[in-house]
């Protein structure tokens, strides 16, 4: 079996990319995209809803409470308070797809630098499954003897964190939802 170097790597991920480009091209989207398919749309809706904010031509005219006003006779003035209010609205959504990305998102939690730093620790000292503390396969790092009450409270407190900014993420998610289907329509350009 051939030693996996650097560039044999680099090689299969180029013929990695490749493919999902080819398989773009010819069904609009790709093995990966398929594979998380939440990920593939904020991802993209975000950065599409910024290009039509920043470069769109056309906008819904919304009133104060970003309602679509069906009326055509309106001053200059007021077709440049619609089209304000339909960027803002546009650059709204696409900060709550931001927000739904776990990388993007503005909450971060204040205990994954210990996190990281616990897990570490525990497998430096017991592999990379706890598999040397014996008496079975696989333990966490709560299982250490000497330091798993430290652990375990690190542990949870970033758990407790993980879940409140889910709940954060599922908001966004949901106003992003709302917003989204009230103005599905007005999406072109």
């Amino acid at each position: 079996m051939a030693e996996m170097t650097q560039e044999r790597w680099d090689e299969i991920f180029r013929k990695e990319k490749e493919l999902y480009a080819k398989q773009r091209a010819e069904q609009g989207f790709c093995d990966r995209d398929v594979w998380h398919i939440a990920h593939w749309f904020y991802s993209t809706i975000g950065p599409m809803l910024r290009q039509l904010a920043e470069k769109g031509h056309s906008c819904a005219t919304l009133d104060e409470k970003g309602n679509r006003i069906n009326s055509y006779n309106h001053t200059k003035e007021e077709l440049e308070i619609f089209a304000q209010r339909w960027r803002d609205t546009l650059l709204r959504m696409a900060f709550l797809a931001d927000e739904m990305d776990n990388e993007k998102c503005s909450m971060k939690n204040p205990y994954e630098e210990d996190w990281k730093r616990v897990h570490k620790a525990f497998e430096d000292e017991y592999g990379s499954m706890g598999e040397k503390l014996g008496k079975g396969f696989w333990h966490f790092p709560e299982e250490d003897p000497v330091h798993g009450k430290e652990y375990k409270k690190v542990l949870d407190n970033h758990s407790a964190y993980r879940h409140k900014i889910g709940r954060y993420q599922n908001k966004c998610k949901n106003e992003f939802f709302r917003l989204f289907s009230k103005h599905f329509w007005d999406l072109w350009d």
